[in-house]
């Protein structure tokens, strides 16, 4: 049974609810507009004021806790710029106290791709359908809340055999090779691979436990991603091509996915090292 989210403090309640209408109204995500809630919600019940007491400081002293990574940050940024702008335009608020806020310094990512030696030992423990899961994640790069609305009329025909149709974050659809059974295995299911208890589809969580559960830590559901994204690089040399199909608005984001392939560092080790 799922729990009712945590509900406003009493002043911040109604701009709330009203903001999150309005970014439904907008047309964005629920995952995002889950999001934003949460945060917005955090904060109002740390800071301890209503909205048009909140200063700059509040914001910052938020946004700047020294346990937050710099992918929270950007969240917590977000979050309150465009609430603040949203309650400033309404006149909720006279003043933006958001709106100068430091944009957060962005880490450098590493790329964590699965080892295979770690996906065939969950292989071998899996279920049919957590063996659908990790493949959809090791060989086609998809995304947990991805995998978990794979439908069977989305694998597709085409000049060279089989593809994926998958719709991902903003609902863009992008085109993924799919191998010949691993599309039958999707096919057979006849609706959602991964059907929900009450209708429709499971919740991205869902998959992200169970595929966390398979292949133990430090390995989750997005280190296949970044295992498809490594491969499928060695084998093209094309980060263009790698980008497209992670489905990818930048190909800066892919660099950070794409680990050096093992052979190139080795033959590098080989090329450096002295020879008498």
């Amino acid at each position: 049974m799922s729990m009712k989210p945590m509900e406003f403090p009493a002043a911040w309640i109604d701009p709330g609810h009203a903001w999150l209408t309005a970014l439904a109204a907008a047309g964005r995500l629920p995952s995002t507009i889950e999001t934003r809630r949460r945060k917005l919600r955090a904060f109002a019940a740390w800071v301890g004021k209503p909205p048009t007491k909140v200063t700059v400081m509040d914001c910052e002293a938020w946004m700047g806790r020294p346990e937050l990574s710099s992918e929270t940050r950007k969240g917590i940024r977000a979050t309150l710029s465009e609430f603040f702008q949203w309650a400033c335009d309404r006149g909720v608020v006279s003043v933006n106290p958001a709106a100068d806020l430091p944009k957060a310094k962005q880490s450098r990512p590493h790329p964590r791709p699965c080892p295979d030696s770690v996906i065939l030992r969950a292989l071998s423990r899996a279920t049919p359908s957590e063996t659908v899961m990790l493949r959809l994640g090791a060989e086609c790069g998809l995304r947990r809340f991805e995998i978990a609305k794979v439908h069977s009329a989305d694998v597709m025909d085409d000049l060279l055999g089989r593809s994926l149709v998958v719709r991902g974050k903003g609902d863009v659809q992008r085109i993924v090779p799919i191998s010949d059974d691993l599309a039958e295995e999707v096919i057979a299911c006849d609706g959602y691979v991964f059907p929900g208890r009450w209708g429709g589809h499971v919740e991205a969580s869902y998959v992200g436990r169970h595929l966390a559960c398979l292949l133990g830590k430090p390995w989750t559901a997005h280190s296949l991603r970044h295992r498809y994204a490594t491969v499928t690089y060695s084998a093209t040399h094309d980060i263009y091509l790698v980008s497209q199909l992670l489905g990818h608005a930048s190909v800066k984001t892919t660099m950070s996915y794409v680990a050096m392939p093992d052979e190139r560092l080795r033959s590098g080790m080989a090329a450096v090292r002295l020879t008498s």
